[in-house]
């Protein structure tokens, strides 16, 4: 190897950490606005200038370009929010793989969480995981949100458990969002489930391709 080729690999591998240590940001700082209930704040982490920006979430569809997107984040943001009412999401097991062009990233979070709904007889504390596949782009030197899907495993509440309490891991009968387009994935744990490891780890890769849309539904999970 050449001199001028290990300066070359050790600027990629610079370049990388650096763009490693940003997502984190940028995610974790979506995450605490999600979780706070702050929609605006959320949205200004999602590539809303491209046509094909997108957000998937459990059941619920999913919704293409910035209309839709902005569709999508005031049925889950929008109502305000109420008195008990809590979402607590935390970033576990970051696996980014940021591209060798450095113009994308493929990433993968586990979301454990916890939470608390609300009805007549008071507040009810729920268990809420999931994980969190998430294409980052590049754009005018900030990373922002490209697709983001968030695959539910378990909604119940805490005292049943997920193995009692199936009540909230589906949508309720009603109509999708007239925006949204079919899930593409949706497999909550059941005790008649089998888990398939969807989503899959991203592996390292150059440049973000159309091939490479959806590369989180491979259950491949090397």
């Amino acid at each position: 190897m050449t001199e001028r080729n290990r300066k070359e690999e050790l600027l990629l591998a610079l370049n990388k950490l650096e763009a490693y240590h940003e997502i984190q940001n940028e995610m974790g700082r979506l995450t605490a606005a999600f979780n706070f209930h702050q929609k605006e704040r959320v949205r200004e982490h999602f590539a809303m200038e491209l046509a094909d920006v997108s957000l998937e979430y459990a059941d619920e569809g999913r919704f293409e370009g910035p209309e839709a997107v902005d569709a999508a984040l005031e049925e889950l943001l929008g109502g305000e929010a109420k008195p008990g009412e809590m979402l607590d999401l935390q970033l576990t097991t970051p696996m980014i793989e940021v591209a060798d062009d450095g113009k994308t990233a493929k990433c993968v979070w586990w979301c454990p969480g916890v939470g608390a709904r609300t009805d007549e007889e008071g507040a009810h504390a729920l268990w809420i995981w999931g994980q969190t596949a998430v294409d980052f782009i590049r754009l005018q030197e900030v990373w922002k949100v490209w697709h983001l899907h968030y695959f539910r495993l378990i909604k119940c509440s805490y005292e049943k458990g997920w193995v009692e309490d199936l009540s909230m891991i589906n949508r309720f009968n009603t109509p999708m969002h007239p925006k949204s387009l079919p899930s593409t994935y949706h497999n909550p744990y059941s005790p008649l489930s089998i888990r398939d490891g969807i989503p899959c780890p991203p592996r390292p890769y150059h440049t973000y391709t159309q091939a490479d849309r959806f590369w989180e539904l491979n259950r491949d999970k090397r």
